[in-house]
């Protein structure tokens, strides 16, 4: 997806909206807390000024996951998933998404940063594993590893490895995966 810059935040192609949600499980590694969520983010909304009949101009973030559901509908309100086929598709979305997670997760000050593990799709190409690292570790990571396995492979290996016991784990699952 193209992403334009403004002066204060992107420019969301009107076509972006009919990316399917990707199902999220949110895993606490150490204290086995699950959390099973949506790839929707809420923003306000604009019309760009440069591309009138193209693309909105996102104000701010308003809700992430299933929260943002409850958004659809609102005036110069956009939900939509920064996600497509498990893979970042708008980068300031998706960082806005990890973080709102890793919030839920580990609600409160986190000190020190957590190492969080992220399912990347098979069909990743390093530019999206790179976004998916960077907007990791934007989003409050203090360490991104990116797995490709089932989460339970990724359970068993953390508990044989010490810096990964306490990790946080974003499971990202397709839409294909999900049927």
């Amino acid at each position: 997806m193209k992403l334009y810059e403004s002066v204060n935040r992107g420019v969301l192609e009107k076509w972006a909206f009919g990316f399917a949600p990707a199902g999220v499980l949110l895993c606490d590694l150490a204290a086995g807390k699950e959390i099973r969520e949506t790839s929707l983010v809420a923003a306000r909304v604009r019309p760009a000024e440069s591309f009138p009949e193209e693309a909105l101009e996102i104000q701010a973030y308003l809700a992430a996951g299933n929260a943002a559901g409850a958004c659809e509908g609102a005036a110069d309100t956009a939900v939509f998933s920064p996600l497509r086929r498990g893979l970042a598709a708008d980068y300031e979305g998706t960082v806005y998404l990890f973080r709102e997670f890793l919030r839920r997760l580990r609600p409160g000050l986190r000190l020190p940063k957590p190492v969080v593990c992220i399912r990347m799709q098979e069909r990743a190409t390093e530019v999206e594993r790179i976004a998916l690292v960077d907007a990791g570790l934007q989003a409050g990571a203090g360490k991104v590893l990116l797995y490709r396995e089932a989460l339970a492979l990724l359970r068993e290996y953390a508990s044989q490895r010490k810096e990964l016991r306490r990790a946080l784990a974003i499971h990202i699952e397709t839409c294909e995966e999900r049927e």
